[in-house]
Formats: C-alpha cells, structure tokens, sequence
C-alpha cells in the first residue's frame, strides 16, 4: 500500500475510521470523507455528502487538485434503520438505500476515470446481512432496509468489476458480520450475543481485523481478483 492514494467513506468513525488507520499504518496516503466532516476540513480529511452529486464531484475535484490520482476507493458509508418491513417508513427505506446503494452507484461513477488511468480498484463494504437474515425479535426488528441495501451492494459490486475489468478496474466487496460498531450499539447484549452466536467462532469481530482483507483486495497481490465477496465474519455465512 505504500504511497497508494485511497479514499475512504463514512471515515469519521466504526469500521471506517478502523479501516482508514489501518491503510495508513501500512503506507498509503489516505483519504478520510465523512458528512461529519463539515465546517472544518483537515488536512487528509474532506467532508462528503454521500448522498449528493455536487458533494461527489467537488471531493473528486480537491483529491485531484492536492493528489493528482486516486488508486483505490473504498465505499464504506453506511446507515441503518432498526424497523421491520411492516413498519418502516417510506423516507427511512429511501434514506438508507440512497446513503447505502446510492451513495456506492455514485461514488464508482464519480471515480471511474481516474481509476481506470491508474489501473486502481474499488472495494465495498457490504454485509453478511446482504446474504442472510438477521434474527429478528420484538427488540431487534429486521431492519430490512438496510439488508435490502447490502445485498444491491453485492450486485453493484459484481456489476462492476465486469463493466469495469476492460478498464483495468477491479471492484470487491468485504462482507463483515457481527463487529461491535454504532449500528449496533442500540441493542441490548443479549440480542448482540443473538447475532454473535451464529458465527461458529462465537465472538464479535474487532475493529482492526477488517483492515487487513481490505488492504489484501486494494493490493497488487489480489491482481486477479475482482467480483468477490468476502466474508469477514467468523464463519457466519458458512454456518
């Protein structure tokens, strides 16, 4: 990863503030984007509104101004809405699939070119519960639209890594399960240990162990890989 610019969204905290050291320890140059960004950008920080093309395209204007390429993009920008299908409203089903689905679409087509020019790649963040259920109880409700969401990021990502591979472009996904993040910190513990226990190693993943299979999918060592998805999730999609 040494001296690769990468961009990483929803990069203020969770998995992406996690996958974003990680990427710095081992040598890239990276690029912190976060709607909590606003008011006051730092140096290696840039506020991005996921959700909206003029925001895409003035980040795609500063990385290009002060780095003059990107190398990899990683979508990572995620919402939830803890409500089953019956009971979902229709602006929080729209909220998460255009933060969740939208928001991957657009960033892709945002940084298709400067990708291609470097022959660089894209690596998603979905979830095992784009391929699975989540349990479901009067406490922890579906939240089907965010399940909805992963699973088109999947599809996006497959999507992708065909339309793209002509340009040199690869695009993967990482899949994680349980890690104890903010879209999980509303539930109780023993709904938490629900979801943890049906992964066969029997324990939540810890914040740093994601980095390291995203660096692995941005790195030329992963040269012939693309269209993956990866399970990052102690086995749970086996089980």
């Amino acid at each position: 990863m040494e001296d690769k610019v990468v961009l990483v969204t929803g990069a203020a905290r969770g998995l992406g503030a996690a996958v974003a050291e990680h990427l710095a320890a081992a040598g890239a140059r990276v690029i912190r984007t976060d709607h909590a960004f606003t008011g006051h950008e730092e140096q290696g920080k840039i506020a991005l509104d996921v959700t909206s093309t003029a925001s895409w395209e003035r980040c795609a204007e500063m990385v290009r101004e002060e780095f003059g390429r990107l190398d990899v993009l990683v979508n990572n920008a995620g919402i939830s809405s803890r409500a089953d299908l019956l009971t979902t409203s229709d602006e929080d089903f729209d909220r998460v699939l255009r933060v969740n689905v939208w928001g991957v679409w657009r960033g892709i087509k945002t940084f298709a070119d400067d990708l291609a020019a470097v022959r660089g790649c894209v690596v998603n963040v979905g979830s095992v519960y784009g391929a699975s259920t989540a349990p479901v109880s009067e406490i922890s409700p579906s939240s089907v639209a965010y399940q909805a969401s992963k699973a088109a990021v999947h599809q996006i990502t497959k999507v992708a890594s065909v339309e793209l591979a002509s340009r040199g472009v690869r695009v993967n996904a990482v899949l994680p399960g349980v890690f104890r993040t903010a879209l999980l910190a509303d539930l109780p513990e023993a709904e938490l240990s629900r979801r943890v226990q049906r992964a066969p190693m029997g324990r939540p993943g810890e914040l740093s162990e994601l980095g390291p299979v995203v660096a692995f999918l941005a790195d030329e060592a992963s040269s012939f890989v693309t269209g993956a998805l990866v399970p990052v999730d102690g086995g749970h999609l086996a089980a």
